[in-house]
């Protein structure tokens, strides 16, 4: 009785978590730009408080390889690794570090930003380079 509870449980957690990845995949790739020149946000109904955009690690490759936000604006970033191996998400001018297992996904804070560029790497794929860009709102 005790192994079918587990066994009911571990299942029900299974079904949740691949219908939240489900749903959360569905949304745009934030590369594309709005008519104001800033990122496309991410539009899922877990994130509403916040303006929210996604980066997805995968094995090395990071999209988007730029992000543009507007500036002194507080904003979400949903890290996503859908690789085969762990991701570090790390920047170091935002303060901000992050390791991931495969098919994991965190959520970050950033507090309002000053105008200009702020580089983040997958730790663990050296090469692996984006930036947050930030400008002033016309």
């Amino acid at each position: 009785m005790k192994l079918f509870r587990h066994v009911l449980l571990f299942s029900f957690v299974a079904v949740m978590a691949v219908n939240s990845f489900v749903i959360a995949s569905e949304t745009p790739n934030t590369s594309q730009l709005d008519a104001d020149g800033f990122s496309v946000e991410m539009n899922d109904p877990r994130y509403t408080k916040l303006k929210t955009y996604l980066v997805e690690m995968k094995d090395g490759v990071l999209t988007p390889t730029e992000l543009v936000v507007p500036e002194k604006t507080k904003f979400r970033l949903v890290v996503r690794n859908l690789g085969n191996k762990p991701a570090e998400f790390e920047s170091n001018q935002l303060r901000q570090e992050k390791v991931l297992f495969m098919n994991a996904e965190t959520t970050l804070v950033i507090i309002p930003l000053d105008a200009g560029t702020y580089d983040y790497f997958d730790d663990f794929a050296p090469t692996t380079h984006g930036k947050i860009i930030v400008k002033a709102k016309d």
